[in-house]
């Protein structure tokens, strides 16, 4: 039977959003290559040019393929495994519950849930994770064909936000010779803002107090961490922890980029983390937590460390931000690493997963919910 439509659902679509970004990039290729295909969702952004269109709408049917992008727990499962569309599972990873259960239990709830219902997908002929570190989660659950799909990375409205009057503005307010430690990244506790901020600490107190924190990212999944984040820095006396909170291109992300000097991560759980990338993009050296994702996002790119000592971490960032030639080196290998994530090969990769599906001599509809 002929795929007429390659459809997707996800429980949020957001603007600005990794997983509503990697979307929208796999709609405009599907449709590029004469597929009809449509976003559905329980909750869509109203900033949205295309806002897809609400998952209660969608009829499913033999000849389509429905591409599920999983990394919570959502009413979606259910509807989805009623369908008798061809399904395809597409893991971004779930943030371990346990991080968030203190600050917010429903959201816990929603990640347990998640977790607790993955293998439900796991005989699935036809299954893809955004990296080789999910990819890796899947087969310990038991499935048994799990393909890696990257993510879709173009960094032409990245690098344009820093040169726009917003990006300017930035520049100009950052870049003063001062050195700038950057991270972006959700306010939330598995990705540790606040050994970022103690490790700042040590550098900016016994190295250099001409320096700056940036935390660029929203706290709405966990807005008493942000206030934990400020009583620490109060604590500590810090009045150069800059929090902007959420920061997009049109306010100018890129020209925070610009203004650094150092891409700094400490995150305990990161299922890919693109902005790692983005600060490559920049040639801004990356000094991160070996753990989960993220050596598997850098490969042999940046500087890993094993162990988060703050006095350590801080020696590393001076060694980084002063020695030029040690810079140029890893900015080098960093470059190499980023021509990985070229547009046209992961078209090409994601047009064979495809031709895989459509070429299929047998077709399975997705795992029936127990009645």
């Amino acid at each position: 039977m002929a795929v007429k439509a390659i459809h997707q659902i996800l429980p949020s679509f957001l603007y600005g959003d990794a997983i509503g970004n990697q979307a929208l990039r796999i709609r405009t290729l599907l449709q590029e290559w004469g597929f009809r295909s449509h976003i559905y969702a329980q909750s869509r952004d109203r900033r949205l040019a295309y806002r897809g269109l609400d998952y209660t709408t969608y009829r499913g049917s033999p000849d389509h393929v429905m591409i599920y992008h999983y990394s919570i727990g959502s009413p979606l499962t259910e509807f989805v495994r009623q369908l008798p569309d061809q399904l395809v599972l597409y893991y971004h990873n779930i943030t371990p519950p346990e991080f968030v259960r203190p600050y917010n239990p429903e959201l816990a709830e929603l990640l347990e849930q998640g977790r607790r219902e993955l293998p439900y997908f796991k005989d699935l002929r036809f299954a893809w994770a955004a990296s080789e570190y999910n990819r890796q989660e899947m087969l310990a659950l038991g499935f048994q064909q799990v393909e890696v799909l990257p993510y879709f990375v173009y960094f032409d409205e990245l690098l344009a936000s820093a040169n726009s009057p917003a990006g300017q503005e930035v520049v100009k307010r950052y870049a003063d010779g001062w050195v700038n430690l950057l991270f972006v990244g959700r306010l939330i506790p598995n990705k540790c803002q606040d050994d970022l901020i103690r490790a700042f600490n040590y550098y900016h107190r016994l190295i250099n107090p001409h320096s700056r924190l940036i935390l660029i990212g929203s706290d709405f999944n966990a807005p008493g961490y942000r206030l934990e984040l400020n009583t620490i820095t109060a604590v500590l006396g810090l009045e150069h922890v800059i929090m902007p909170g959420s920061v997009g291109l049109y306010e100018g992300l890129g020209g925070y980029y610009r203004a650094a000097s150092l891409f700094l991560c400490l995150s305990e759980h990161e299922g890919f983390c693109i902005p790692l990338l983005e600060a490559m993009a920049f040639d801004l050296p990356v000094l991160a937590f070996n753990a989960t994702g993220v050596p598997y996002t850098l490969e042999h790119a940046g500087v890993l460390v094993n162990h988060k000592r703050y006095e350590v971490l801080g020696e590393l960032i001076d060694l980084l931000v002063c020695d030029e030639s040690l810079r140029q080196k890893i900015i080098a290998r960093q470059r190499r690493r980023l021509a990985d994530f070229e547009p046209g090969a992961l078209s090409a990769q994601f047009k064979q997963h495809v031709d895989r599906i459509v070429s299929s001599p047998v077709r399975d509809s997705a795992p029936r919910a127990a009645k």
